[in-house]
């Protein structure tokens, strides 16, 4: 199946999902997540906000772990003109709004940019992974061009409730590959 069916097969699937169910296999990926210990020893981490009317993995729980070991925390704004993303620093005070696309971001007098060299660790959105660590995204493209400005060695980690299909049809070389995918019954390594 190429790309586009599987997005809408996906989100179609996705969106059946209850609330309930949706914390439920959130807190299983985030119990498979602490059992990769050498992700907790890097300092700064980059892990998108769930948007909850896409019913996304609920990473509010892996960033109140950051936060509560110490961690340095970003999230993307977004610049939808240029489709590029900034890691603007997290904090329990911050205060978000929703931006386009149902985006939660910070309002702007709340900002503070890391600088992209900082980043260690990645959270992808995604919708699926392939057997081989190939991703189905939204189709904007924003971590494809975010990913390859970070440093070489940036852990990226997909966050997904479906197991992987065997193979996403029409990949191309310049397609995102994550390193580790997490679903609520297993981890896989690329």
């Amino acid at each position: 199946m190429n790309k586009k069916k599987l997005r809408e097969k996906y989100f179609r699937i996705r969106k059946s999902i209850s609330r309930k169910e949706i914390i439920k296999m959130s807190y299983e990926i985030f119990f498979h997540l602490k059992k990769i210990f050498f992700i907790w020893k890097k300092t700064y981490y980059h892990i998108f906000l769930p948007i909850h009317e896409y019913k996304e993995v609920d990473t509010f729980i892996i960033i109140d772990f950051l936060l509560k070991i110490g961690k340095c925390v970003t999230i993307p704004c977004s610049n939808f003109r240029n489709l590029s993303i900034e890691n603007c620093l997290f904090h329990k005070n911050i205060i978000l709004i929703k931006k386009k696309y149902g985006i939660m971001e910070p309002i702007t007098r709340h900002k503070s940019i890391v600088s992209i060299s900082l980043i260690e660790v990645i959270f992808v959105p995604l919708l699926i992974f392939d057997s081989k660590g190939y991703r189905i995204g939204y189709g904007k493209g924003f971590y494809d061009r975010f990913i390859p400005s970070c440093e070489k060695n940036v852990i990226k980690i997909g966050l997904s409730f479906f197991y992987p299909i065997k193979k996403i049809e029409n990949t191309h070389k310049n397609d995102l590959l994550i390193d580790i995918g997490i679903t609520p019954n297993h981890i896989f390594f690329f």
